[in-house]
């Protein structure tokens, strides 16, 4: 400071020495008989000017202040507001005139509400035409494919039966099988033969019934004639009555006798009948007893293959005929595909509630045109409500994690405080959209409302050893940078900070602990 000082000095007495001699020169040339001859000027050289202080003006005094550490409250406060926790804008995906508006400002609607349509023109005509095709493809699938089953089953049935009675024909008889025929023949024989009995037996009884029947009637009706006979010689009461009665048994007579013949017909009747079924189960069990003994004939077993390669075949055809008929299978395909594209079309001119909640908003009116993904109906969850903080620096994003707990303040309710935690932070997906935090709270039953300002404080905690400089040291014209003496003269150093509390700048890098910087000059 002091060379500089003295060199100073020595321009101001150079400068004064040069300016005397010059005045001497010209004063001894005025009056002068003979001009000298002309000389081009020196070439000019710079000089310094120096302001000398007047005796009422002082220099200004530079102001240096020193690199220190210190401890950090590392405390940071971020302005919001209250907004909903989930509030969202809803829009058409396609253009058109709007047709229908099924809500209003302040409705509470529930998910999956249908709140508005946009004219849709043909779509619901021809939705409908094309699920009566639909409908009509089905039924007429379904009706074939069930009748083919049915054909199906029997082919089936058909073929197992067949294939049965082969194994039966080409299985040879065991033992047990020729014993079992053979007593069935017996226990048949022995049925014949009780048949026979009991029929003849019922038969004698019927015989004997009318036997007894007719005796019966000729005593009625020998009786009867005397009775006629006598009522001819003697026309009495006495006479009159007792051919009365005899009349009434004559006739009881003559039905007994009939209804004996119709008993005697039918034992007759009934014997013929259980003998000959008798005798088939005979005749049934001594053939079979004859099969087993001398096994299938040749021939019978032939036929049994044919009919079982018949039913085979016969199974084929019927489950060919179950397959749909491609046409009507791709007459339903190409109706199904209709009716999903005609629905889409229908939900891209439709808007339904993503959620429980209230509408806020609403931005179109009936009739008029509205364009598609432009919002006009707003929702929001009526769950509860959140701080939610904007523009807040990607440093700070980085910093705070979910679940970090804050401090909040209300400006509605001065002096109170609430406890809350970070529940979202979002990152900058959007170079246009300014990141934003979240903040869940309970106010327990403190009225408040969308929109009401908030600050919410968050407390990094205690950080010491912090090399720190006044805010005001720091320089910011042309990048972070300060100001520091030398002997040449203030020199420029960039420096990188951190926390900034209570006026307080944190120096990361540049300067250590006690290196000088100047403050800016005072006005």
């Amino acid at each position: 400071m002091e060379d500089r000082l003295q060199r100073v000095v020595r321009h101001i007495l150079m400068i004064t020495l040069l300016v005397g001699l010059s005045g001497c020169s010209i004063s001894s040339l005025v009056g002068a008989p003979t001009p000298e001859p002309w000389t081009p000027p020196p070439t000019p050289e710079p000089t310094v000017v120096v302001v000398e202080p007047t005796a009422t003006a002082t220099e200004p005094v530079q102001r240096t202040v020193a690199v220190a550490l210190g401890t950090f409250e590392d405390r940071r406060e971020f302005s919001g507001q209250v907004t909903p926790i989930l509030e969202r804008d809803l829009a058409f995906r396609e253009s058109g005139i709007l047709r229908n508006l099924y809500i209003e400002v302040g409705a509470q609607v529930t998910t999956g509400q249908l709140l508005a349509e946009i004219d849709l023109g043909t779509l619901e005509d021809r939705l409908r035409q094309a699920q009566i095709n639909a409908e009509q493809d089905r039924r007429a699938i379904d009706q074939a494919v069930a009748r083919a089953q049915i054909e199906v089953r029997a082919a089936e049935v058909a073929l197992e039966t067949a294939q049965d009675r082969l194994a039966e024909l080409t299985t040879p008889a065991s033992a047990t099988e020729i014993a079992e025929a053979r007593a069935a023949l017996q226990r048949a024989e022995a049925a014949l033969a009780r048949t026979r009995n009991d029929a003849s037996a019922v038969k004698t009884r019927a015989e004997r019934a009318l036997a007894d029947r007719v005796a019966e009637l000729q005593r009625v009706q020998a009786a009867y004639g005397q009775a006629r006979a006598r009522l001819e010689v003697e026309d009495t009461p006495e006479v009159r009555a007792l051919v009365d009665r005899l009349t009434v048994e004559l006739q009881a007579a003559e039905s007994a006798v009939a209804l004996a013949q119709i008993e005697l017909d039918t034992a007759r009747g009934n014997e013929i009948a259980a003998v000959q079924a008798a005798e088939a189960d005979v005749a049934l069990a001594r053939a079979r007893l004859d099969r087993l003994l001398n096994g299938a004939d040749q021939f019978e077993i032939t036929a049994a293959r044919r009919a079982v390669e018949q039913a085979q075949i016969q199974l084929d055809a019927a489950r060919q005929r179950a397959t749909p008929d491609p046409l009507l299978v791709k007459s339903l395909a190409a109706s199904e595909l209709m009716i999903k594209e005609i629905e889409r079309q229908i939900e891209a001119r439709r808007i339904y509630a993503p959620f429980d909640g209230s509408i806020t908003a609403i931005d179109a009116l009936v009739g008029f045109p509205v364009q598609a993904e432009m919002p006009v109906i707003r929702l929001m969850d009526n769950s509860g409500l959140q701080i939610t903080i904007s523009a807040v620096s990607s440093t700070d994003l980085e910093r705070i994690s979910d679940g970090t707990p804050v401090t909040i303040s209300f400006v509605r309710y001065p002096g109170r405080t609430f406890n809350g935690v970070i529940r979202k932070s979002t990152m900058l997906t959007n170079p246009l959209q300014a990141p934003e935090l979240h903040v869940a709270y309970n106010a327990g039953d403190l009225a408040l409302a969308v929109g009401d300002p908030a600050l919410v404080t968050i407390d990094f905690g205690r950080r010491e050893n912090v090399r720190w400089l006044p805010i005001e040291a720091i320089r910011r014209d042309g990048g972070t940078h300060v100001l520091v003496p030398t002997e040449q003269g203030p020199q420029r150093v960039d420096v990188e900070i951190g926390l900034i509390v209570d006026g307080k700048a944190e120096i990361i890098s540049g300067l250590e602990v006690g290196d000088l910087v100047i403050l800016p000059a005072t006005s």
